[in-house]
């Protein structure tokens, strides 16, 4: 059999295949196939993973500092004119 197809790796790993015949050859394949069965454990880790997240766990952007930074360096690398602050103040690097 060839590799399974990674839609069917994702519908295993979120378990919303149905019981087939194409689903037990996939399986029996996937026991026998290092590089398929190794993905199918990435994205069943990837499932729980998701699964089990809390807003805890979700990014949050970064403070504003961080940006006024990423500002100044990428004004500082193409030559442009930075703007104004959320202040309305137009920042300078003599300050």
């Amino acid at each position: 059999m060839a590799h399974v197809e990674p839609a069917h790796l994702v519908e295993l790993a979120l378990g919303n295949a149905t019981p087939t015949d194409a689903d037990a050859e996939a399986l029996r394949h996937i026991e026998e196939c290092g590089r398929c069965g190794d993905e199918l454990r990435v994205l069943t880790r990837l499932v729980t993973a998701a699964r089990t997240a809390r807003a805890l766990d979700l990014p949050v952007p970064p403070p504003e500092h961080v940006w006024r930074h990423i500002t100044r360096e990428v004004s500082r690398e193409s030559g442009t004119p930075r703007g104004p602050d959320r202040t309305g103040h137009v920042e300078n690097d003599d300050c």
